[in-house]
């Protein structure tokens, strides 16, 4: 990815936050915004936006719907972030750029904005390695449901793989933006399909070689 020329800071707190000082004196032209100024822009070109973290960013390690809708329009990245409730790995999975965790020290926070700005991620060697990792075995898995396109749907499959990482039906909707109670009809329709008779037996029956 190139290198962005604006940071937006997204807060609806109106006096200047320690990552924008942070910003500017590494040079960097920064801005904070409320989230709803950033709605009315309709030009996003060239921007990196940081989402202020609150306790309705995190939905059990997730991430609410707002922060994902906003992660679709502009490459986006979390900061003051508390590190018990935002685990890295699903930050990359969700799009993000990049976490900067609240207790950072100044001089990590702005080489993270000076790696950001220049079209980098920001994440830790061993939370890429596990990432790529976890990738790599999604894509075995994928390639075993290939087999068997006219078993389950791709929104099926989608769901399925998210129970497999663990996720609760509501942690599903916000990730797929779509009701908890359409969500509950998937599953109900994946159990059917699958023979299982829970969440257990049917990672079990991803598991399994499919022929």
């Amino acid at each position: 990815m190139e290198r962005f020329a604006r940071l937006i800071l997204l807060t609806d707190e109106t006096t200047q936050l320690s990552t924008a000082r942070h910003a500017q004196s590494v040079g960097i032209d920064v801005e904070q915004c409320s989230l709803a100024s950033f709605g009315q822009m309709r030009q996003y070109k060239g921007i990196l936006a940081g989402y202020q973290f609150s306790n309705e960013t995190s939905v059990k390690k997730g991430f609410s719907a707002k922060l994902l809708s906003i992660s679709r329009q502009v490459p986006l990245f979390v900061f003051q972030a508390e590190r018990q409730l935002i685990e890295p790995s699903r930050a990359i999975f969700a799009g993000l750029r990049g976490v900067i965790y609240h207790d950072e020290q100044p001089d990590m926070v702005k080489r993270a904005l000076q790696t950001m700005m220049a079209g980098q991620l920001y994440y830790g060697r061993k939370v890429m390695s596990d990432t790529l990792d976890a990738l790599f075995q999604l894509r075995e898995q994928s390639n075993r449901r290939i087999k068997i396109p006219s078993l389950l749907t791709d929104q099926e499959q989608r769901i399925s793989m998210l129970i497999a990482e663990g996720a609760r039906n509501k942690e599903i909707a916000e990730q797929l933006q779509i009701s908890a109670n359409t969500v509950k009809v998937h599953v109900s329709a994946i159990f059917k399909k699958t023979h299982s008779r829970n969440r257990t037996e049917l990672v079990r029956w991803l598991q399994e070689p499919q022929n």
